[in-house]
């Protein structure tokens, strides 16, 4: 999935998978909206743990 990082105005910081690469990114998530593509850590990200909200 792509990067959605929401439309509020928190400033949580989580991780996302970027398949172009193969990696996990770190990103600044609105704390609403979004997608399913967020995670708590880079451990989680690279274990494919979704962080739900």
């Amino acid at each position: 999935r792509p990067l959605l990082t929401g439309h509020c105005t928190e400033y949580i910081l989580l991780w996302y998978y970027y398949a172009v690469s193969g990696e996990c990114r770190p990103f600044v998530y609105g704390g609403c909206g979004g997608n399913r593509n967020r995670f708590s850590s880079k451990q989680d990200c690279e274990r494919g743990e979704i962080y739900y909200f």
